[in-house]
């Protein structure tokens, strides 16, 4: 039996984030260590996830990301922390299996890290991008204040009006949702958002061009 299979056998995730000074509540759910989390998004028990970030695994797991070691420096870390009973010596080459197993659980630390940053960096993108649109649709009444009827009531600006309670419904989401809120828009709407955001622009534009043909 390996190390690995060993140290799980005698600890559960829960026991080891305890041990290391997480607060877990009754139900199990926890503030994820991992990402800045303001309300307990980690599930944690025999193993761990975070609904948040996505990060999640064993005890060892656990214990590696949150000290910066190897799974074997991990494993040992708690083996001695815990006092376990698992003998470490002859047992410090790691066979093919393990390697591959821990170089493929890095790739895909690094691959949930690269996609958690890329939805941070479209979140705070995007805000800025609607409150962009906001003041475009306001700057657009404004001009259009004292123009005739007809060029006030203009399908563009038609169009920016209606966009608009969308637009605040998406930056609701943004700025006070949950997480999940978050990352549904990002999955399933963030092409909706680019479109409404370029549809402002020309509308925009479509007003300031009839001014000048106006003019």
């Amino acid at each position: 039996m390996s190390i690995f299979s060993e140290v799980k056998e005698h600890l559960i995730a829960r026991q080891a984030a305890e041990g290391y000074g997480l607060p877990i509540k009754r139900n199990g759910m926890a503030c994820c260590p991992f990402h800045d989390d303001k309300h307990p998004s980690m599930k944690i028990d025999q193993n761990y996830h975070c609904f948040a970030c996505g990060v999640g695994g064993d005890a060892i797991d656990y214990v590696s990301r949150m000290f910066g070691l190897t799974q074997y420096e991990a494993a040992c870390k708690l083996i001695e922390d815990f006092s376990l009973p698992v003998d470490v010596k002859g047992k410090a080459c790691l066979s093919i299996q393990e390697k591959k197993r821990i170089r493929s659980e890095k790739a895909e630390r690094e691959r949930i890290t690269h996609i958690q940053k890329r939805f941070e960096k479209w979140c705070s993108r995007t805000v800025d991008t609607l409150k962009d649109c906001l003041a475009e649709i306001e700057n657009a009444g404004v001009f259009l204040t004292g123009k005739p009827p007809d060029f006030i009531f203009s399908e563009d600006y038609a169009q920016m009006l209606h966009a608009e309670p969308l637009i605040h419904y998406w930056l609701d989401i943004l700025c006070i949702g949950d997480v999940l809120e978050k990352r549904g828009l990002f999955l399933k709407d963030r092409k909706k958002v680019e479109e409404v955001a370029g549809n402002i622009c020309a509308g925009r534009q479509g007003i300031m061009g009839c001014s000048r043909g106006s003019a």
